[in-house]
């Protein structure tokens, strides 16, 4: 019984290697390609769908990861604008959150994306490459204390003019602003780093957000990935800032007071998944069988 069970933990994980191994070797060799063409960004975007396309290919693959992700209705409802840059946050739950978002997202949401990451996911082996290709920008970290946003700041600066530069030109900025994996309560957010929403008061750009729950127990902290989980995923949008915009209001308003809103926003959308009942053959169901 017990040899029955192992071999049932590992079945997941041992079949998701398997699976994103080439996966990952198809998004490098596909991003290769795209820059030997072209503008260096229109390489970027391109890279970038055709990563989301072999990431929703992988999530479908997984037959024993069943993600709730949203409808093409629920895209339009969140009516992000077209003609403009905005920023677009996730809650952060597991490793696995950035490949998650970029695989639920529109194709022509996602080619309009950079994100943030911590600089050294840049120095691991053929993910750092594809990050580059991708254009995504690093986070040069002094500390990783929760609620805080220490940087070196020499070496943030330029990395800082490009993101700023992409959004003015109607890009977007997607990233985790808690700023680490939340290890502990998945329900709770961490606080949010405050200095990740000075861009947003400087260019006063809307945010909005995606939060997901479940991640966490396909890909755990510690863990192999590729357990059998359900992940509920759910679109928002900071609307105390995002209405100020539209009024002409919150000119006085600080990085601090943006990132206040935007952590109210965030857990009341977790808040709102984490209600939510699992579905009975998931295995953290109270009601599965056999447990």
């Amino acid at each position: 019984m017990l040899s029955q069970k192992a071999d049932r933990a590992l079945a997941g994980p041992v079949a998701f290697g398997l699976l994103v191994t080439p996966v990952c070797l198809g998004i490098y060799a596909a991003a290769k390609a795209n820059h030997l063409w072209g503008t260096k960004r229109g390489a970027q975007e391109r890279s970038l769908v055709s990563m989301r396309f072999l990431l929703r290919a992988l999530i479908r693959s997984c037959f024993w990861l069943k993600v709730e992700e949203p409808e093409e209705e629920d895209w339009k409802e969140l009516a992000l604008p077209q003609d403009k840059g905005c920023i677009l946050m996730f809650n952060h739950t597991s490793m696995f959150d950035g490949f998650l978002m970029a695989a639920i997202m529109p194709s022509a949401l996602c080619r309009r994306c950079k994100s943030l990451m911590a600089a050294y996911t840049f120095k691991t082996p053929v993910l750092g490459e594809i990050f580059r290709l991708v254009g995504h920008e690093p986070v040069y970290f002094l500390k990783d204390d929760e609620g805080k946003f220490s940087v070196d700041k020499t070496r943030q600066a330029p990395v800082n003019e490009r993101i700023r530069a992409h959004v003015a030109g109607g890009g977007v900025l997607a990233f985790c602003p808690e700023g680490t994996v939340n290890r502990k309560d998945q329900t709770k957010c961490l606080p949010l780093r405050r200095g990740s929403f000075q861009l947003a008061v400087d260019l006063r750009l809307p945010i909005y957000g995606i939060s997901a729950l479940g991640q966490h127990r396909f890909w755990p902290w510690k863990g192999a990935p590729g357990h059998p989980a359900t992940i509920r995923v759910k679109l928002y949008a900071v609307d105390a800032w995002n209405d100020m915009l539209e009024a002409g209001e919150g000119k006085g308003a600080t990085a601090t007071d943006v990132a206040d809103l935007a952590q109210e926003a965030m857990q009341a959308s977790v808040d709102a998944l984490s209600a939510q009942p699992l579905p009975p053959n998931d295995p953290e169901s109270p009601g599965r069988k056999g447990r």
